[in-house]
């Protein structure tokens, strides 16, 4: 009897610590969106209330328009970002069979005059890798880890992207260059708002891509893994249970997948 009162203080205990422990999470999280979306509200009356301070001129009046025009977009990435977020951690919409080559082929054309402005080399290998699911939140994932492997890069660096089965499994590697990540560091780049120990993003992204990439991989019931490179950047593999290929996938003729690895 005194066996089976132990146990069950024991998981009543476990569960109100997990209550405790995702209120927390969501607390940090609606904070942090608060200060994201307020942010640019401030930046807004601000231009405002000093170019109204007196007779402004058509030159300062565009002047302001334009500050105003900049934190509407700001505070619309944002929405459409948490709006993004939830949408897939609410579970799929659709239910399709998506090659993760054809994706990743196309993500990397819609990057690619960024990438070379950055003068960043780019090196990839796609194997067509079919996996069932939402095909617009895989597009944006695929995306949103892309546009991470150039904005976090260092000028001149070297980004790989590789898809292909592997066990059973889809697999999309993602490699990049750039300043230098703790062990530590990496795993809590998933969180929204958050880089490094636990210190709110200051950058010119809006800290939910990998957020976002965490919440489609697990809608897709898929894994992601996220480790810190010896010479700095990210090494990020996403993996999912495999479907056969149902329809064309574009592939390139590349070296093999160890030899995209960066040096």
């Amino acid at each position: 009897m005194a066996g089976t009162v132990n146990d069950m203080l024991d998981r009543i205990q476990r569960g109100v610590a997990e209550r405790d422990r995702i209120l927390d999470s969501q607390w940090l999280f609606t904070a942090n969106a608060a200060h994201e979306l307020r942010t640019p509200l401030i930046t807004a009356r601000t231009a405002i209330d000093v170019t109204l301070d007196g007779h402004p001129s058509r030159a300062e009046l565009l002047a302001m328009a334009g500050d105003v025009r900049g934190a509407v977009e700001h505070m619309q990435r944002v929405l459409n970002g948490l709006l993004l977020l939830a949408r897939s951690q609410a579970g799929l919409a659709a239910r399709e069979p998506v090659d993760l080559a054809a994706v990743a082929a196309a993500a990397l054309d819609a990057a690619g005059a960024r990438a070379a402005v950055a003068g960043i080399a780019v090196r990839s290998e796609f194997q067509p890798t079919s996996v069932t699911g939402d095909p617009i939140l895989l597009e944006r994932m695929i995306g949103n880890l892309v546009d991470n492997a150039i904005r976090y890069n260092r000028p001149g660096g070297h980004m790989a992207v590789a898809t292909g089965p592997a066990d059973g499994r889809a697999v999309l590697r993602i490699s990049n260059t750039g300043r230098h990540i703790s062990p530590g560091e990496a795993e809590k780049l998933l969180e929204p708002f958050l880089h490094g120990q636990g210190t709110r993003i200051r950058t010119e992204g809006l800290g939910l891509g990998l957020s976002i990439v965490r919440a489609v991989t697990l809608a897709h019931q898929g894994r992601i893994t996220v480790d810190a490179r010896t010479g700095g950047g990210l090494d990020i593999t996403v993996d999912f249970p495999q479907n056969p290929v149902t329809k064309d996938a574009r592939s390139q003729d590349t070296d093999s997948l160890q030899e995209t690895a960066l040096p």
